[in-house]
């Protein structure tokens, strides 16, 4: 069975309740169409009610047996200002204040829905720029106690089985710290270890990646950071297989980690792709979604108390579909994502 035929099936076993809140966008709409139809979640849809059906009749679209909660005027407004303010109140937000980001901004309602508990998770993005949706994210559901650093990671599907984990890897972080320091880079991989768990049947392979394999490019700040934040996570998580800093070739080609590193823990084996910097991160997935014909889900927030997933604005509704699915199964419970 193929990867995201196994998500399918764990997520339809519980249907979580996962919030999208673009009620505009026509992709939301096909992709609410084909959730209602297969059964993966319970899909909900925050915005303007009278704005979604304008655009499914206008597009064909069967929305029918769907909840739409409207966030300028739902009942539970009163409850989420109280959170609102009671998770932002060191900014010393107001009642005021708050009620105008809740109703403006369909995303914030819904985070703040999944923060408490009356949703399992949400997914954004198709016309919200990920800075917006991770400040929803950060601000309302907030990052897991274990964690410092809210990331995020990007699941890459390759059509060469022999790859990742049968043609699967996680790519992280790619939107959302700009310059990690060594802790967070730290954070980042053991988030994305985390990850792994959850939706591989894999044992996580760790690569903290450089344009340096043990030293061979010399000592650059940058080689250090890479090389400190794999020890901190060797003293973190010892049960980790990780291995850094070391190159993209060693860390997937065996006869490559063989010859340049062959004392290596991963072995070239990768599954997991830990980049120095969100430059290299966001390039590297965007290349090889489109160079190598990837299917590219996320990126996955990760670091939080409840799962909620980002999207490209560059995606279609089948991307959305997978975010959701993803989204439930990682809502099901167990690790701290």
């Amino acid at each position: 069975m193929e990867f995201l035929e196994k998500i399918y099936e764990r997520s339809r076993k519980t249907k979580k309740k996962i919030l999208l809140s673009e009620a505009s966008d026509e992709r939301v709409l096909k992709a609410i169409e084909g959730i209602l139809r297969s059964g993966i979640s319970m899909p909900v849809l925050i915005g303007d009610s009278k704005e979604a059906d304008r655009v499914a009749k206008k597009e064909g679209i069967d929305l029918k047996g769907l909840e739409i909660i409207d966030n300028k005027k739902s009942k539970g407004l009163d409850k989420y200002v109280a959170l609102y303010c009671e998770k932002r109140k060191n900014k010393k937000v107001s009642q005021e204040d708050a009620l105008k980001i809740i109703t403006r901004n369909p995303v914030f309602y819904a985070a703040l829905m999944v923060a408490a508990g009356d949703a399992d998770g949400f997914v954004a993005g198709a016309s919200t720029t990920t800075r917006d949706v991770a400040k929803a994210a950060i601000y309302c559901i907030g990052p897991a106690e274990s964690i410092k650093t809210v990331s995020s990671s990007t699941l890459l599907i390759l059509d060469d089985k022999t790859l990742g984990s049968n043609g699967v890897f996680i790519y992280a972080d790619a939107g959302i710290v700009p310059d990690p320091t060594a802790e967070q880079l730290a954070d980042i991989a053991i988030s994305s270890a985390r990850m792994a768990k959850i939706l591989l049947d894999d044992q996580p392979k760790i690569a903290m990646l450089s344009y340096s394999t043990k030293g061979s490019g010399g000592s650059d700040k940058s080689i250090q950071k890479v090389r400190e934040a794999t020890r901190l996570v060797m003293q973190r998580e010892p049960n980790l297989l990780i291995d850094g800093e070391i190159q993209v070739d060693c860390a997937v080609v065996p006869e490559v980690a063989q010859r340049k590193d062959p004392d290596s823990r991963i072995k070239g084996r990768a599954n997991i792709f830990i980049f120095p910097n969100l430059d290299a991160g966001n390039i590297s997935y965007k290349l090889t979604q489109r160079l190598a014909k990837a299917r590219a889900i996320g990126p996955l927030f990760q670091g939080l108390q409840k799962p909620a997933s980002d999207l490209s604005r560059g995606c279609d509704s089948q991307d959305i579909i997978d975010a959701v699915a993803i989204t439930a199964v990682r809502a099901q419970g167990g690790l701290l994502i």
